[in-house]
């Protein structure tokens, strides 16, 4: 948000309106935020629906952007481990690891659970 000055005598006279940015704006820039992750789950996302819609096809596309997101945690988790905070580096990485094993072995619990 940039900050703008106004005068005074125009603020006081309510002369002064705040500039309002079209729908073409905000809508650019909500595509080209979103452009990067859409071309990276893309083409697994066309895949997983072009093989008669199976959940296992999905299930791996949803854990392919999910992957890249634990690698970027533990690299966060590593930089703060040496600058010095190693306690909280230890709790991240505990935590991104017992969610990564859920998520990835999920399709398995959910099996063993059918089979009790």
């Amino acid at each position: 948000m940039k900050t703008e000055t106004i005068n005074f005598r125009d603020f006081v006279n309510d002369d002064w309106k705040p500039k309002v940015q079209s729908n073409f704006e905000v809508m650019s820039k909500i595509f080209v935020s979103a452009g990067g992750t859409a071309a990276i789950l893309l083409p697994k996302t066309v895949l997983a629906s072009g093989v008669s819609g199976a959940f296992g096809n999905v299930h791996e596309a949803i854990m392919s952007g999910f992957d890249a997101g634990v690698v970027l945690v533990i690299i966060f988790a590593g930089a703060a481990w040496g600058l010095g905070h190693r306690s909280k580096a230890i709790e991240i990485l505990i935590g991104v690891c017992c969610g990564y094993i859920l998520a990835r072995h999920a399709v398995d619990i959910r099996d063993f659970l059918k089979g009790i």
